[in-house]
């Protein structure tokens, strides 16, 4: 009985205590946390990796999670990526407790502590990092000393753009990681195996990624010569939504503008009114299509698209205008002419009224009636002879018009198509990449 009695208050104790056990006083007590303390003791954190004889190398590796904004207009383009860097920190060894490689995640608190490259974006405009919910940082010391950090990043980059070949052009977007402080000397860049990883599930809404190169962009600056690597995305343009919103609708507006070659050229408001508004449409059209374009001072491929549509609707309605000027020449010129032979007729009736006086000696009052009679119904020869003359010349002058209208029919839709091989063939095989798409 007292033995049972002895071993109740033995567990109601150790229960009791069990409850008054600290968690902070246990983490204390902990492997990490000793060793992360004995790691730390003494550390400088502005102080590089020792040796300082040589150079520390640092290598660094991106993992892209998205391309959400490429604008012609700034001139730049945002990203969503994950950098990763690793360097080896002699200070930071520590003795693993089975005796084999071990790998240890810092706390925030020391993460902080930590000497770490002060890499930056050569060419950002603005970044951010992301902390929801928590800090998207990762830091992890290994047994070796060795040290990886990886952090997620927005950023926007300038990217600058050559648009002499818009819509047809293939960009390349640079990335530049450059160290802000420290020369070659204390500390170098070099890229990890797998330096660029791109997420499998990428999609751009206008651009095909085709490839991603790495260079070496270090420069020498006037504080010594500081470590740079590049990488430069380059990224061709879908030609898809061009093809829809602006090549194939300019198109069936210049082919609209061939309909009054077919139009009857006595049929003025018809061929005027629909040359108008293929100027007008064409117009409008040329100026939303560049409406998200910079202004830059050199043509683009959709300029000379946009410009040779406008050139041919406008020729089209400089044709009728042609064609209408030919169909009234002659008749502007009868008037004269008409009067002149007038005058003619009727001084050859006047001769012929005066011979038939002298030769058949007739009543001369019939004769002035006659005369007369004939010069108010028009029925001499003469006038025939004229009524015929006008109408034959009105329909030579239409039939000029007619071959100039028929000659259009040719060689307007010719001419379209030769621009249309030549621009094609300029632009679109003009601006190659030999560069195979990037693996994913």
């Amino acid at each position: 009985m007292k033995n049972r009695i002895l071993y109740l208050c033995i567990l109601i104790s150790v229960y009791k205590k069990s409850d008054s056990v600290n968690p902070k006083e246990t983490y204390k007590h902990s492997w990490q946390y000793i060793t992360l303390k004995r790691i730390f003791d003494g550390y400088v954190k502005q102080e590089p990796p020792p040796p300082s004889e040589r150079p520390t190398d640092v290598f660094i590796g991106i993992n892209v999670n998205s391309f959400y904004s490429i604008s012609e207009q700034s001139m730049d383009y945002s990203v969503i990526l994950y950098l990763r860097q690793q360097w080896l920190e002699p200070r930071l060894k520590f003795p693993s407790p089975d005796g084999i490689f071990h790998q240890m995640k810092l706390p925030d608190d020391y993460g902080k502590a930590l000497w770490v490259p002060d890499i930056f974006f050569r060419n950002e405009k603005h970044a951010s990092y992301h902390d929801v919910t928590v800090p998207n940082r990762l830091l992890r010391i290994n047994s070796n000393g060795s040290v990886w950090y990886t952090i997620k990043i927005s950023a926007t980059l300038s990217c600058p753009m050559n648009l002499q070949s818009y819509p047809l052009d293939i960009q390349r977007c640079p990335m530049m990681f450059e160290s802000f402080g420290y020369t070659k000397s204390t500390m170098d860049l070099k890229w990890l195996d797998n330096a660029v990883d791109i997420d499998k599930d990428l999609e751009l809404p206008q651009f095909k990624l085709l490839t991603a190169k790495q260079a070496d962009c270090s420069q020498n600056y006037t504080a010594g010569s500081f470590p740079c690597l590049s990488i430069t995305f380059v990224l061709r343009r879908d030609i898809g939504f061009f093809i829809i919103q602006v090549y194939v609708p300019s198109m069936l507006i210049v082919i609209l503008s061939w309909v009054s070659f077919w139009i009857n050229i006595d049929a003025s408001p018809a061929r005027v009114s629909l040359g108008l508004l293929t100027v007008l449409t064409t117009t409008t059209m040329s100026g939303g299509a560049r409406e998200s374009l910079p202004r830059v001072s050199y043509i683009k491929a959709i300029d000379v698209w946009m410009i040779m549509c406008l050139l041919f609707v406008f020729a089209s309605l400089i044709e009728y205008a042609i064609v209408n000027v030919v169909a009234r020449r002659q008749i502007n010129a009868k008037p004269v002419k008409e009067e002149r032979m007038r005058h003619r007729g009727l001084a050859n009736n006047l001769q012929l009224l005066s011979g038939e006086v002298v030769k058949k000696s007739q009543n001369l009052t019939g004769l002035i009636r006659r005369y007369l009679k004939v010069k108010s119904t028009g029925e001499d020869e003469s006038d025939r002879s004229e009524a015929y003359l006008k109408t034959y010349d009105q329909e030579l002058s239409k039939r000029r018009a007619r071959t100039i209208d028929k000659i259009s029919r040719k060689f307007f839709p010719l001419a379209f198509l030769v621009f249309n091989i030549i621009y094609w063939l300029i632009y679109a095989t003009g601006e190659k990449s030999t560069d195979e798409p990037v693996t994913k």
